[in-house]
């Protein structure tokens, strides 16, 4: 399963550029409907989330939801500047990407020689392994932690530095594993300052903003810069919101990248139409990373390779100190979703999906139309029925509420502790499934 999902992100990397946009399958979907998902959030007195979906090129919608800033009564708009939290990673590996194309930077060369901070270590350390979070560099959020330093005080770039220069060993030799490092990403902006003789914020704006016309977005590594539209992030508290981000931290490269939804879309249409200085920026961005026991891991360029429904999607999700958000793109059908929230307590990846579905829903409709039908099981004498409704299968027991079927991996779908196995015939077709709970085991239903 692994090769087939790597060799379908490569066919799309390759070929999206070149591609225009496949007939249009999406629904046609009102406003009104996704204001329906967020409208919990729609309040002058609660923190919220703005939206944008972005397809073929177009931002076909942006809205905001809650409030940008409770002090002075300012709503959530599509030009509201959120700190996105871990959706900058892709930003910061599109830099070392563009630092390789002009030979500044070989990605697999050893990095220790040039940052004096990882010298200690006893293996090479390479940008690319920065990049796959298979260095096996500590995650600053955990030092932070167990040193009970934590979020609120400030923690300067060179702090964040002298921590890393006091590591006498990493997590596992570099290479062998892949583990999730907010340490190594804030390193790659040490490493393009020391590769290019600029700021990460002064490379990025000269090869990816200023070319992409995304004005509105910049890496805050200046606490003290004034940003217009800036949106404040809450916490709850037993007295209703209270105030969470502090702009107290000038280190980035893991999170620290404000943008807008309008100007995030212009970065997604960037897999569709590169205008930025990065050649072949797409499949670069999605070529999938390995490591010495996998062939490969579902982590490309700051991106996270996955599935949803069957389709294959790329993106990433961000949580810091109040920011949550989500971004995902289904390449085959040129569709970017994006979701910037500023509560703690707010997930924005189900919202991510509610929308998709709206979008998809004759897609998902179309896949899941194989499964319909009827199921028996003649020892139970039991009949099952399988329906699609609005892009989610159904299946129906008599006499009972239909229970909706949740995909989980080609064929497999889960409900309330059920989990559904369905098989196919040397045809390929489905010709039965198998239900299994904690109570029953498996029982096999078989296609009428």
């Amino acid at each position: 399963m692994k090769t087939t999902l790597i060799l379908s992100f490569l066919f799309f990397a390759l070929c999206l550029q070149n591609l225009t946009a496949q007939t249009n399958p999406l629904s046609e979907v009102p406003d009104s409907s996704i204001a329906k998902i967020f409208a919990e959030f729609d309040s002058p007195e609660t923190p919220g989330c703005a939206v944008g979906v972005n397809h073929a090129g177009e931002l076909i919608y942006s809205n905001g939801f809650g409030a940008a800033n409770l002090d002075y009564g300012i709503q959530l708009q599509s030009n509201s500047r959120f700190m996105i939290a871990s959706i900058s990673k892709q930003f910061a590996a599109a830099a070392l990407l563009m630092l390789e194309q002009e030979g500044k930077l070989d990605l697999d060369q050893d990095l220790r020689p040039d940052i004096r901070e990882i010298s200690q270590f006893e293996h090479p350390i390479t940008a690319r392994q920065l990049i796959l979070h298979t260095s096996g560099i500590r995650d600053i959020f955990n030092l932070l932690s167990i040193a009970d330093i934590g979020l609120d005080d400030t923690t300067t770039k060179e702090q964040a530095l002298e921590m890393l220069s006091n590591q006498q060993a990493l997590n596992f030799e570099p290479g062998t594993r892949h583990l999730y490092s907010n340490m190594a990403y804030f390193l790659i902006s040490v490493v393009v300052e020391q590769f290019s003789g600029s700021t990460l914020r002064e490379y990025t704006e000269k090869h990816f903003f200023e070319p992409l016309g995304m004005h509105a977005t910049h890496w805050h590594d200046d606490t003290e810069m004034i940003v217009p539209d800036r949106v404040i992030s809450y916490l709850p508290t037993s007295d209703g919101p209270g105030m969470f981000y502090r702009g107290n931290i000038d280190r980035v490269g893991d999170r620290g990248l404000f943008t807008t939804i309008e100007d995030f879309a212009k970065w997604d249409d960037n897999f569709r139409e590169n205008r930025s200085n990065l050649e072949n920026f797409t499949e670069k961005m999605v070529r999938p990373g390995s490591t010495a026991s996998a062939d490969s891991i579902n982590y490309a360029s700051g991106m996270r390779l996955g599935r949803y429904k069957t389709l294959y999607t790329v993106g990433h999700g961000g949580n810091y100190m109040g920011f949550r958000t989500n971004y995902v793109r289904f390449p085959d059908y040129d569709l970017g979703i994006f979701v910037f929230c500023n509560m703690s307590n707010i997930s924005p990846a189900p919202y991510t999906y509610d929308v998709a579905d709206l979008f998809l829903e004759p897609v998902f409709s179309k896949l899941f139309s194989e499964y319909t039908g009827v199921y028996q099981n003649d020892g139970l004498n039991s009949r099952f029925k399988i329906t699609v409704k609005e892009g989610d299968l159904y299946l129906k027991q008599p006499f009972r509420e239909s229970r909706k079927l949740n995909w989980s991996s080609t064929d497999n779908f889960t409900s309330d502790g059920w989990q559904i196995r369905f098989s196919r015939n040397s045809e390929d077709q489905i010709e039965g499934f198998t239900v299994e709970t904690a109570r029953t085991g498996k029982l096999t239903f078989t296609k009428n």
